[in-house]
């Protein structure tokens, strides 16, 4: 991946040393050198309690404070949140980005070889898999862009499970911020690209944009391409950029200072990651406001987090990303190296998992999640009133 050891924490055999990973949820079992540079700090305002339609009401009238964050000495600007979602809160935005999110006119990576339906790619998964559509009827034949059916159009469905793909952010290897408002032309699709089920194209998912949608050749945005912002979601990143508001280190060496009043959501990008997968290294610089947060929510399974320096010299901090999870990057550490070089498996929460006999219509959710899936939702950027004009 990056720096002096890459594939410390990506490794599976042997087993990776995880005793030098930051874990915010069990700080007691952490290394004495990681404990004395956490600094627990209190949020502006309790998530749960003054944004509870959207982090979650709490079952049977129990209160849970949500109102902790942490920083790290080390990394000024890197701001944690320890889940603050009620399990159904998760399951909400775990729906909208599998199923919603996943519609025209949002862009995928599949939307470059494939013609996919308007209603998306996971409704027609869902009809396979309840059984309404079987995967060799002519409604699951999504057609491909280029032209790589056989010659006599016989429809061949092809088995290409790869053990391990390495998915890329939209801002991946960005070395500096472009912007123009000329219209970019769209990539052209593979000639080698294989017609896959539903429940297979399903799988090759990697990422969609919300908002101003992405050009990844260029590293820069489609100004011509913007659409409706998800209000959900919008909702949930004003709650926390306010709720962040004027954290810093005790001796104020480093103040999260930002007008919160400036903050508007306009652009997005959901990940979805396999088990095997990992994004590599980059610095997210395709935004012109380099100085709103950037802000992150995790689902599904626990992953490691890494984050370095503004050179790959820098040797990174590992962080364990958990069900829920919210990391900001804002001030300083917003130009540094990050990636995820390792998902990890077995640890979906049981009430994210398939079987769920008080929630029957999560079983194709529970069960995506269980056996691939880790989304990821990063939404930053409030782009300057001179784009928008």
């Amino acid at each position: 991946m990056y720096y002096t050891n890459p594939n410390a924490e990506k490794s599976r055999l042997p087993p990776p040393d995880f005793s030098k990973v930051i874990d915010f949820d069990n700080l007691e079992n952490c290394l004495d050198e990681i404990k004395n540079k956490v600094i627990e700090v209190e949020l502006a305002t309790d998530l749960g309690e003054e944004y509870e339609n959207l982090f979650g009401k709490c079952k049977d009238g129990a209160y849970i404070e949500r109102k902790k964050a942490y920083l790290f000495k080390d990394l000024p600007g890197f701001i944690f949140i320890p889940n603050p979602f009620t399990p159904d809160a998760q399951k909400h935005v775990i729906k909208r980005c599998l199923k919603d999110f996943t519609k025209h006119p949002n862009i995928s990576n599949l939307d470059t070889h494939y013609v996919l339906p308007k209603q998306g790619i996971w409704e027609l998964y869902e009809k396979v898999f309840n059984n309404i559509l079987d995967e060799n009827d002519k409604e699951c034949f999504i057609p491909l862009k280029a032209s790589s059916i056989n010659k006599n159009n016989n429809v061949r469905y092809v088995d290409d499970d790869e053990d391990s793909i390495l998915i890329t952010d939209p801002s991946l290897e960005s070395t500096k911020s472009t912007t123009t408002n000329e219209k970019k032309p769209d990539p052209s699709p593979s000639s080698t690209v294989s017609i896959l089920p539903p429940s297979q194209l399903i799988r090759k998912l990697r990422w969609i944009t919300l908002g101003y949608q992405y050009h990844w050749s260029t590293k820069t945005y489609h100004f011509d391409r913007r659409f409706e912002f998800p209000q959900d979601i919008g909702d949930l990143t004003t709650a926390v950029v306010k709720a962040i508001d004027g954290l810093g280190f005790p001796d104020d060496s480093f103040i999260h200072k930002y007008d919160v009043t400036k903050w508007k959501p306009e652009a997005g990008v959901v990940n979805y990651y396999q088990l095997k997968d990992n994004l590599m290294a980059h610095v997210d610089r395709s935004e012109i406001n380099m100085d709103a947060p950037l802000i992150s929510f995790s689902f599904g399974h626990s992953c490691i987090f890494l984050i370095g320096g503004p050179t790959r010299d820098t040797p990174p901090f590992a962080i364990y990303l958990r069900s829920g999870d919210i990391s900001i990057m804002c001030g300083p550490i917003r130009g540094c190296f990050h990636g995820v070089p390792r998902i990890l498996e077995g640890t979906l929460p049981t009430y994210l998992a398939s079987n769920n006999s008080e929630d029957p219509e999560w079983d194709i959710y529970g069960d995506f999640m269980s056996t691939t899936r880790r989304p990821a939702l990063y939404v930053a950027y409030r782009l300057p009133d001179t784009v928008n004009s």
